[in-house]
């Protein structure tokens, strides 16, 4: 029982010693690890987000500018589509000439 704990001992030593010397390297190698698990968490956070955008929204065509915009940031009178509050009050001016 006594040469299992001297040879327990001298590699726990042993290991110390090797760590102590390879220090920068140890150091460089969990930095290096530590670098790589925050990219594979920032691309795993990425797909999250790239799986939501398949609920895409459908762009219309401004009938005054010709500016494509997004459905829902559209100003929609009737069936036409203007793509802000200028273009809808230039065309309400247009037509009420």
């Amino acid at each position: 029982m006594r040469e299992i704990f001297v040879i327990l001992v001298v590699i726990l030593v042993l290991l110390g010693l090797t760590a102590l010397r390879y220090r920068k390297q140890i150091a460089g190698i969990l930095g290096l690890a530590r670098a790589l698990k925050e990219a594979k968490d920032a691309v795993g956070h990425s797909r999250v987000i790239s799986s939501d955008e398949k609920t895409s929204i459908p762009l219309v065509n401004c009938s005054k500018c010709g500016v494509w915009v997004p459905q829902n940031k559209a100003r929609k009178i009737g069936e036409i589509f203007y793509c802000s509050d200028e273009c809808l009050s230039v065309a309400s001016v247009s037509a009420d000439a």
